[in-house]
């Protein structure tokens, strides 16, 4: 008979695919020495654990745990300490899906099997077989013949108010030689283990809510409202879409909910808060995804992604008066310039020795006036801006030169044309601060949503620019007047272009949509304040909810229901269409062409002045000089 145990023993742990064994049993050491040797035969490790030892049974924990991080556990439960043993597993939280407990009932007593399992710490995940011996026969061989039937046992949280389930599963013949299936006892096999464990009616489950705009101080009945509620979008807006997301998880789960109210995320990465909570297991779930971190995922399990965290500065581009003539020099970079530049004075150049081999050379034939070369840099300055010339050779060779020039100066004042329009009414004007440390080296005016952990960044970050930032708010006159609510900051970004407010993204860009007109909204410039993250469900990695928290929380991201919330709580981008915007090309694009025409009227009034003088004082002189040396009366000259 031990023998046909025996092989039932390590039958079940091998259709489990279960090789590491620690049995606890009060076999003598005859059975015991048998039992290892059929093992090692099946390549089994077993570790053998006598219960009715008292020392041998303290510290149980640590002998297990310290093995692999699943294993198979042989009990029986007709020993006499199994009641004891049972009681320290059953303290140290044993009964989970780590361990994969065979505990056999020789005595087929299933009473006091319920009797003792009921007060047993099991959980939802645990792996609990219990097997009892119904019957032994003899075939006409005088083969023993043994037949086992199994129960599934598990409690969804005996701590939460579970009550113990038992469930038939199936019957199994087994002699010493080998073991076969006889039959079902129900459908249990036809469903996975969470199939049969997918609702927890019987259990409260302890939920950690945060809500930061309402005071914890109010009535329950408002705090919830508010978190129920779909009005007023742009408050805790991650907080109700979290709150209203784990309420279908819990309503897929069936179970009662006992709520805990807090009004903050953590005080540090793992301690105080909703965070701090599950952390310390004093809730089984949170309302709120959060942004996993290297300390956190020391006690926690991400389950997925449920959203995303961005910290923006968003400003419309500033409309200055001052001068900006770079608008009119983008379309041709300073080289492209120079040699412009250049090119027309080598035609000038070209043109005045044209005129003057002409005037030279053909005797005046064509040309009757001879210009200065001021005069054919002037004419090849004015092709370029689309102007003709009286003046033109009467050779073939300068009439080509003048072709040449038109045509160049054709192609180049079309192109330039086109760039400059295209880039005033092609596309709203964007600020060029990209980035933080632009942005804090900058002179525009920054105010900030008060928010806990933008204040923890400011002050926590070891980046450059983020120092920089810190600094030019703590160098404002009342650094304390930055922080301002988030509608104030947003609408102060709509009316003063230039303002820059920091702000969450996902709160934020609810009002912007609210308050902003479609061309305002492609004036907008956004820089990222933090680095872009993340959001995360999670659960503890303790948690014996663990998986069937997870395989609810893939069922409603398959539906699409957690993404219907969260396309209306959580706003990450805004669109600007071709049709939207409106661009204002403003007088301040032509101050710099005002400026030069300022100043070449200056240039031409020195001039003027200039050969006026020298009309006076170096021509007259020069002929009077000549009157009084050759006696000719100048004036009538």
């Amino acid at each position: 008979m031990d023998k046909v145990l025996l092989n039932f023993i390590l039958y079940y742990f091998l259709k489990i695919n279960m090789k590491v064994l620690v049995a606890f049993n009060c076999w003598d050491m005859e059975t015991q020495l048998a039992f290892y040797k059929m093992a090692a035969d099946r390549s089994f490790y077993i570790d053998y654990i006598n219960i009715n030892d008292s020392k041998a049974i303290q510290g149980i924990e640590y002998r297990i745990w310290g093995k692999r991080p699943t294993m198979g556990i042989f009990l029986d439960l007709n020993c006499e300490s199994t009641e004891e043993l049972l009681d320290i597993a059953s303290k140290q939280r044993l009964f989970n899906d780590h361990f994969f407990w065979l505990i056999y009932d020789g005595m087929a007593n299933v009473t006091y099997f319920r009797a003792l399992f009921k007060q047993l710490n099991l959980a939802v995940d645990a792996e609990v077989t219990y097997a009892v011996l119904q019957s032994v026969e003899s075939d006409w061989n005088n083969t023993n013949l043994a037949a086992y039937t199994l129960y599934d046992v598990y409690n969804n949280g005996y701590y939460h108010g579970g009550k113990l389930n038992m469930t038939l599963d199936r019957e199994i013949y087994c002699t010493a030689a080998q073991c076969t299936l006889s039959k079902y006892l129900s459908k249990l096999h036809l469903r996975s283990k969470y199939g049969n464990r997918n609702q927890l009616h019987d259990v409260t489950m302890r939920l950690t809510v945060v809500v930061t705009k309402v005071p914890l101080t109010a009535p329950p009945e408002e705090i919830f409202a508010f978190l129920r509620s779909v009005s007023d979008t742009s408050k805790d807006s991650i907080a109700r879409f979290g709150f209203q997301a784990v309420s279908i998880l819990i309503h897929f789960l069936g179970c009662n909910v006992n709520y805990t109210l807090v009004n903050r995320w953590t005080i540090n990465e793992t301690h105080g808060g909703l965070i701090g909570a599950l952390a310390v297991q004093s809730a089984d779930l949170i309302s709120t995804p959060f942004i996993p971190t290297a300390p956190r995922m020391e006690f926690f399990t991400v389950i997925a992604e449920t959203s995303s965290f961005r910290s923006i500065c968003l400003f419309r581009t500033p409309r200055n008066s001052g001068i900006q003539g770079d608008a009119f020099l983008k379309p041709f970079n300073t080289t492209v310039w120079l040699l412009f530049g250049l090119l027309l004075l080598l035609t000038a150049a070209v043109l005045w020795s044209i005129f003057r081999l002409e005037r030279k050379r053909m005797h005046q034939r064509y040309v009757d006036y001879m210009p200065s070369f001021l005069a054919t840099f002037l004419i090849s300055f004015g092709s370029a801006c689309s102007q003709g010339s009286d003046l033109v050779p009467g050779s073939i060779g300068g009439r080509m030169v003048f072709f040449t020039l038109y045509l160049l100066t054709f192609l180049m004042y079309n192109y330039y044309t086109s760039i400059v329009v295209s880039s005033l009414l092609g596309s709203p004007v964007k600020s060029d601060i990209k980035t933080m440390g632009q942005l804090a080296d900058s002179s525009l005016e920054v105010g900030l949503e008060p928010l806990p952990f933008t204040l923890t960044y400011l002050n926590n970050s070891l980046l450059p620019e983020v120092r920089r930032f810190k600094h030019k708010i703590d160098s404002t006159p009342n650094p304390q007047a930055i922080w301002m609510p988030l509608k104030k900051g947003i609408l102060r970004v709509r009316d003063e272009p230039g303002f820059v407010f920091g702000f969450e993204a996902s709160t934020g860009f609810l009002l912007v949509k609210r308050y902003y007109k479609p061309y305002e909204i492609c004036d907008l410039n956004e820089i990222l304040f933090r680095p872009e993250k993340s959001l995360f469900s999670a659960i503890h990695k303790n948690s014996s909810y663990k998986e069937i928290a997870k395989q609810r929380v893939y069922r409603i991201l398959e539906t699409g229901v957690s993404l219907k919330l969260h396309r209306y709580w959580v706003q990450t981008t805004l669109e600007c269409f071709d049709s939207n915007f409106i661009v204002e090309v403003g007088m301040e694009y032509m101050a710099p062409l005002f400026f030069l025409l300022v100043c070449t009227y200056l240039l031409v009034l020195t001039v003027l002045l200039l050969e006026i003088l020298h009309k006076k004082y170096w021509i007259d002189k020069k002929m009077r000089l000549e009157s009084i040396l050759f006696g000719v009366n100048w004036h009538n000259e």
